[in-house]
């Protein structure tokens, strides 16, 4: 078999694959890679040599973020956050996230004043085990400003309330994992409460199986790059409305909690749907510790949206 080049360019660490009785290319770029189509074996050339990888190295593709989203590329990770106002954009500032509705039941996301264990909660008697609905919920959080984030599994009656066995300055997602009985992810809504505040952190609205805030904790170790944020008026009304969707970061959540500086707004204008998304370029950086979430102020009350980003999460 002949040797392939899978490089676009020739001028920078090239990626090649072949047999492995192929002869190895030379007089190569430090950082070039070779992978043996018949054993999976992979080599990095040291610029004079080729030495095999004792890690599970994958072959890149011709796109970085696949390639991030795979784990092929180390110290990175994709972020997709979004979240969702259900009838729940008021005339002042509503964070997008699942307890912004036509109530309001909480128009602004309130973080834990420091780290607190948080019990998980369904308002529903069948979201326990054997029930119809949720019985395993998977947690996602920070154990304070200067950790990586962590998850936890919660499983029981979630309907009594768990609480978890670690506490948590943020949490930004929780999911579902449902039963074999389960007809619904979930049939009640389900809260992450923190204790002493006896705030909600984090909530999943019924049938839905999972939170929809955008909203995500960085801790010191991390930097995150923005690649988009979007916006949208997900109903149509009965007269013009109006809607200013804006990215705001919280530059210090290990001294406060409460004051975001705004850094983009875009604006809507519809009678019925619309949507809009801004490409930062260069991707827009926050460095940890630090916490971003999506708001939206509307013309005339009770307006839905759904909003959300898009970024790269890097290792420090």
């Amino acid at each position: 078999m002949t040797v392939i080049n899978l490089s676009i360019e020739e001028a920078k660490p090239s990626i090649y694959q072949g047999l492995s009785s192929d002869t190895k290319p030379t007089g190569l770029y430090e950082g070039s890679r070779f992978t043996e189509t018949d054993t999976g074996n992979t080599f990095t050339y040291s610029g004079t040599a080729w030495y095999q990888d004792t890690s599970n190295f994958r072959l890149m593709t011709s796109d970085p973020m696949l390639d991030i989203s795979e784990g092929i590329v180390s110290g990175r990770k994709t972020v997709n956050k979004f979240g969702r106002a259900v009838n729940g954009v008021q005339t002042t500032k509503t964070d997008i996230w699942d307890r912004a509705d036509a109530t309001p039941t909480q128009q602004i996301w309130l973080a834990p004043t420091a780290a607190r264990i948080h019990t998980i909660q369904s308002d529903s008697a069948s979201d326990v085990s054997g029930g119809v609905g949720a019985t395993t919920v998977v947690v996602s959080y920070l154990a304070d400003w200067d950790t990586a984030e962590t998850t936890e599994t919660v499983s029981g009656d979630l309907n009594a309330g768990i609480a978890m066995n670690n506490a948590a300055v943020m949490i930004h997602r929780m999911f579902v994992t449902p039963q074999a009985s389960s007809t619904s992810a979930n049939v009640g809504t389900i809260t992450a409460t923190a204790a002493t505040d006896t705030t909600i952190t984090a909530q999943i609205n019924p049938d839905e199986g999972q939170t929809q805030m955008a909203i995500y904790g960085i801790p010191s170790t991390q930097t995150l790059h923005i690649n988009n944020f979007y916006g949208s008026i997900n109903r149509a009304s009965a007269a013009a409305g109006s809607l200013n969707i804006s990215m705001v970061v919280n530059p210090n959540p290990d001294v406060q909690t409460l004051a975001f500086v705004i850094k983009n707004t875009r604006g809507l204008q519809s009678t019925g749907t619309n949507n809009d998304s801004f490409t930062f370029d260069p991707p827009f950086k926050i460095t940890g510790p630090a916490i971003v979430k999506i708001q939206g102020v509307a013309s005339a009350a009770d307006l839905e949206s759904s909003a959300g980003f898009n970024g790269v999460l890097v290792n420090n």
